[in-house]
């Protein structure tokens, strides 16, 4: 199923998306399949996954420490592609979207990427560091490849750039719902609705919010006014969690579905 058939579809029985994030490799590429299918599952509409990378664009101190955790095991980008590869095999038919640095783009190549991203079964990517109006024929060639590209919009984005990016971003557009790095907050902005409204005034394609929302209440309340809720500090921090508590396997994905599953129906209690 395509980005544009999931919208559709929740948009059918007014549900905003909900879109988890867990970090590739962390704390190994079987736990990783495990979480996303577990999520799937949950409730999940669509998957985010990211790329650990040594010098994180946007993440928070818990995505990049889940990042070294993974790239600490040898975590390779083939795995990645490897896991997708199996998950679709294995009859996962959820969407998934690569979060990835352009640096790791631009060292297999865009078309190598992308060719990549499509065979293992991504329905789309957001590259954080190619922002819109500047990434040339990126999106072009994405959608060639049968891909979404989805750019980022911020609180601090000028009315001009946002025209930009709400006629170039393809499956969804990425709000970043707080100025700085990724993280949970105890409070979300009082300005969230309106900028979401105003970016939902330029275009039809989802506007989803990403960035400092970490519980339940929270979830409900941005899918109030957004198409998607994405989570994932908050989620990535339970896998952390876990670890801790030294568990694994079965035992370390349940202790994050819990979250998962209270945030999945909280996102689709808000339209």
């Amino acid at each position: 199923m395509t980005l544009a058939e999931t919208f559709e579809r929740l948009k059918q029985s007014k549900r905003a998306a909900f879109i988890p994030f867990f970090a590739a490799g962390d704390p190994d590429i079987a736990t990783t399949s495990a979480l996303i299918k577990a999520a799937a599952a949950s409730g999940a509409d669509i998957i985010e996954i990211g790329v650990p990378f040594s010098d994180p664009i946007a993440d928070g101190p818990v995505i990049q420490a889940a990042f070294y955790r993974a790239l600490d095991k040898g975590f390779k980008v083939a795995q990645l592609f490897e896991m997708v590869k199996a998950l679709r095999a294995g009859g996962l038919q959820t969407p998934l979207v690569c979060m990835v640095s352009y640096t790791l783009v631009y060292k297999r190549s865009l078309d190598a990427f992308l060719k990549s991203c499509k065979d293992a079964g991504f329905s789309g990517l957001i590259i954080p560091d190619l922002p819109a109006g500047y990434e040339g024929d990126a999106a072009a060639r994405a959608a060639a490849a049968g891909l979404d590209l989805i750019f980022l919009v911020a609180p601090t984005t000028t009315p001009e750039r946002r025209e930009i990016i709400a006629r170039r971003s393809k499956g969804f557009i990425y709000y970043i719902s707080v100025t700085g790095i990724t993280g949970a907050r105890i409070v979300l902005p009082e300005d969230l609705g309106d900028n979401v409204k105003d970016l939902q005034h330029r275009t039809s394609t989802p506007v989803c919010v990403g960035f400092g929302i970490s519980r339940p209440e929270q979830a409900a309340a941005v899918s109030a006014v957004a198409d998607g809720v994405i989570v994932g500090s908050a989620l990535v921090k339970k896998v952390e969690e876990a670890l801790s508590q030294k568990l694994s396997g079965d035992a370390l994905v349940q202790h994050v579905n819990t979250l998962l599953k209270s945030l999945a129906d909280a996102a689709h209690s808000g339209k």
